[in-house]
């Protein structure tokens, strides 16, 4: 097994180095650090960030000065295309006032020293950024956990699907959010090294893997209790990647008081291998795996009653609560179709189990875009998520599947733009760690 193991190892040092030239596009040397930016061989950004935590936002601004601009535009022009008679000044200073100051009592003190150094090297008032900040608060998504009898080896994989607008669209380039798409590799001084997907000018993280095996992926859960009175979610999760090396650490710091929701999380930790669900609102958190009350639960929503049978090795989330402590605070209807909360989760899981047992980094991937797909309706493909990524860990060894989002939705449709229907390609955390410009 292990020899096998090298022999897979060996071949995929291989491709990386003759398969195709990685371009290093920009270097910039901070006082504790070297960042540096370049285009993989298979055409994705990769963000290099080394040092303290306010090098490497300053990193970030001079690495990508001209597109973090773009990507606060592009925010601009969402806003105005949902509220066209309110200015962004008014808007952002709500976003400001009504959620950031809310939150900045809590927010660790590395990632306002990040948020400031970005800040800095833009040349730009932070207040901008922290705004920006304050907006991811909603998204629709999906995500997976399967281990043990579940997986072909064993072993861990964790999926996330992040299914936010594409309409985030630079009003003066016409430049689409997801264009400027990053997978950014942290090497913060005294924590732990971990990679997260990203957008220029944004330094909160929406799921990610560290190099202690620790994996998390977020979702969306609506609750009475949805309110933002905490420690964010976008460095929560951070937090957790930076500083987690086993699961109940992981447990801990995601769990961490003051609560701020709602929200289904997955938590994983290849080393064991095992995973949970954590599902929380403002006022109260559950957690727990396969084999744990939320997974037997049964329940009525809305006039339909909802059952859930354990299966071992697999958990599975989108964007509503299992458990019996959290589903009390849920106010909408799980079932409203396809593309509702209700039919993706049971959809889902129905592929998984279907291929129980033979579960892996491909199979996980494909059936979430299996999944994904199915939820378009030819021939004009009404009803489909747009979907900014998709990825797939495997935080034993490190490798993950990643798949960006492309293009215009105005112009291309959602169906075609989304990161279900643009090729997805493989890394491994622990190579691009060792990567030098």
């Amino acid at each position: 097994m292990r020899q096998k193991r090298f022999i897979i190892f060996f071949l995929g040092i291989f491709f990386l180095a003759f398969a195709g030239r990685a371009e290093v596009l920009k270097v910039y040397r901070a006082e504790s650090g070297v960042g540096w930016l370049e285009r993989s061989e298979q055409g994705d950004l990769i963000l290099h960030l080394e040092g303290s935590w306010y090098d490497m936002g300053y990193e970030q601004g001079k690495l990508l000065k001209k597109e973090c601009l773009i990507t606060l535009n592009s925010v601009k022009g969402l806003l105005r295309s949902y509220l066209p008679f309110a200015s962004f000044k008014l808007t952002k200073k709500l976003l400001y006032k009504t959620v950031y100051k809310r939150e900045e009592p809590y927010i660790p003190e590395e990632f306002k020293q990040e948020l400031k150094g970005l800040a800095d090297a833009l040349e730009i008032r932070i207040e901008d950024l922290q705004a920006l900040h304050a907006m991811i608060f909603i998204a629709s998504c999906s995500g997976a956990s399967a281990f043990g009898r579940a997986t072909k080896d064993g072993e861990l994989y964790q999926t996330r699907s992040l299914d936010y607008p594409l309409t985030f669209i630079d009003p003066k380039t016409k430049t689409p959010l997801q264009n400027q798409s990053l997978i950014v590799v942290y090497k913060p001084k005294g924590a732990i090294p971990f990679i997260s997907f990203s957008w220029p000018g944004f330094i909160g993280s929406v799921g990610g893997m560290n190099v202690k095996g620790i994996c998390v992926s977020e979702m969306t859960d609506a609750s009475w209790y949805e309110r933002p009175a905490g420690l964010p979610m976008i460095f929560r999760i951070k937090q957790t990647l930076a500083k987690a090396k086993t699961l109940d650490q992981a447990i801990k710091l995601m769990t961490q008081n003051p609560l701020e929701g709602g929200y289904n999380f997955l938590v994983g930790d290849g080393k064991i291998p095992s995973a949970v669900a954590i599902e929380m609102n403002a006022k109260r958190a559950y957690v727990g795996s396969w084999n744990s009350p939320a997974e037997s639960n049964s329940y009525w929503n809305w006039f339909k009653k909802y059952e859930y049978h354990p299966l071992e090795g697999l958990i599975v989330r989108t964007n509503h609560p299992l458990s019996k402590e959290i589903i009390k605070d849920y106010p909408i209807p799980i079932w409203l179709g396809r593309n509702s909360t209700g039919w993706r989760y049971f959809d889902l899981r129905k592929r998984l189990e279907k291929e129980y047992g033979k579960l892996d980094l491909i199979r996980m991937m494909e059936i979430m875009r299996q999944h994904y797909q199915e939820m378009c309706s030819p021939p004009d493909y009404k009803g489909c998520s747009p979907t900014i990524y998709q990825a797939v860990f495997a935080p034993k060894s490190g490798d993950f599947l990643i798949s960006f989002a492309y293009g215009n939705p105005r112009e291309q449709g959602r169906y075609k733009t989304s990161a279900y229907n643009q090729p997805y390609h493989h890394y491994n955390l622990f190579e691009l760690l060792n990567r030098s410009p």
